[in-house]
């Protein structure tokens, strides 16, 4: 997330000024944090010349595993699970449904399944350790052993070799593109609490066949952030331009599930112009008052990147 890993950050101002701000402080109180307003403003507030990032050290062992389960919850446990055990070591965790990985494997050229039997639910998951790696995979290995053991996970297979966990990745890296060989979509970038993700899921179906009884929900993202791309399919015989034309009812319905959850419409992508009135029709009048003083404030005439957010 950018705004957890951005500690400083130099600006143009619509006046041509620049607002030095390349500090590396991990804690500063002194004042409004400045630095925010910038990063994910999208260019409305200033041009960002400049950024201080941390950085991590690079771990001494990392462990991929591809895993089948029944569903979300069990994705929920098994999250649960592996945050009690491995705290920050568990560095992805990635849902995928079986709609997305079917279509992986029907549409993408030399892509290799990654377990033998077929699930309803699938997570990539990525356990780093910076002591070793033996540490990280005896980590992966008491997760999973203790997952199998109660039924959490149905089946599971760790990265024999840095060939098969790149393949592993590779996997989940080619889900987006192979939906456009199915056709017509229309995409979300939504975020829910972590514990909500199952909930969403349930009533976000039910949201999504309530507009159009044969779209077909393309469920993937990052679950350890509360982070789906929620893609719809256009029915396997229907027309896109027709399915398209779905879009504002389409975006609405899995949006009032958004944020009856207290979600995010827009988790990583931005508003941008897309969706800049719904945003305005949609957020505490308070905000949108809020956020149209800062930007009043920081370019009154409106030069910067105009039309975009507010």
């Amino acid at each position: 997330n950018a705004r957890e890993l951005c500690l400083g950050v130099e600006v143009v101002l619509p006046t041509g000024e620049v607002f030095d701000d390349l500090r590396k402080l991990k804690k500063d109180n002194t004042g409004y944090d400045l630095k925010d307003l910038f990063v994910g403003a999208e260019g409305t507030l200033g041009v960002i010349t400049a950024a201080v990032m941390k950085l991590f050290p690079k771990p001494k062992g990392r462990e991929v595993a591809f895993v089948g389960l029944a569903s979300p919850q069990a994705a929920l446990a098994l999250f649960a699970r592996a945050t009690d055990r491995a705290g920050p070591g568990l560095t992805a965790f990635e849902l995928i449904a079986r709609r997305p990985y079917d279509f992986t494997l029907r549409h993408a050229a030399g892509i290799v399944r990654p377990l033998a039997t077929d699930f309803s639910w699938y997570v990539l998951m990525e356990i780093s350790s910076g002591r070793s790696p033996e540490d990280a995979r005896d980590l992966v290995e008491a997760i999973l052993g203790a997952a199998l053991e109660d039924g959490t996970i149905e089946d599971a297979v760790i990265a024999a070799s840095l060939a098969q966990r790149e393949a592993f990745w590779n996997f989940r890296e080619t889900l987006p593109e192979m939906q456009k060989a199915e056709g017509a979509s229309i995409k979300h970038d939504i975020s829910v609490p972590v514990a909500s993700i199952p909930a969403f899921i349930e009533q976000g179906e039910k949201a999504v066949h309530s507009v159009s009884a044969g779209a077909r929900v393309v469920c993937f993202g990052h679950m350890g952030d509360g982070n789906l791309h929620y893609n719809i399919s256009r029915p396997v015989d229907g027309d896109d331009e027709a399915f398209l034309a779905l879009y504002k009812p389409m975006n609405k319905a899995v949006h009032d599930v958004v944020r009856s959850l207290g979600g995010s419409i827009s988790a990583e992508h931005g508003i941008g112009q897309l969706k800049r009135d719904e945003l305005i029709a949609t957020a505490p009048p308070m905000a949108i008052d809020l956020m149209r003083r800062v930007k009043a404030a920081f370019d009154p005439a409106g030069v910067m990147n105009p039309g975009k957010v507010i």
